[in-house]
């Protein structure tokens, strides 16, 4: 059992949210300690988006083989 099962579910949820938020954040900036590009990578990485992670070897003139060519469906 756990306290917040008498507490109000629109506390938990923004509670939840601004969790989510802080988390997002340090991610972001902890990936910016390693650089740009990689800060760059590690988020279209991340995306389910074929179009970022095209764009993301297009900016960075990525190809196979490339340490941080991300692979991607271009009939997507």
């Amino acid at each position: 059992m756990s306290f917040l099962e008498n507490e109000n579910q629109m506390v938990i949820d923004a509670t939840y949210s601004e969790i989510g938020d802080m988390l997002v954040e340090d991610w972001v900036n902890s990936n910016l300690d390693e650089g740009q590009m990689y800060a760059d990578f590690r988020f279209a990485e991340m995306s389910d988006s074929n179009y970022l992670k095209g764009r993301f070897n297009l900016f960075y003139d990525l190809n196979p083989g490339d340490q941080y060519y991300l692979e991607y469906d271009e009939e997507a």
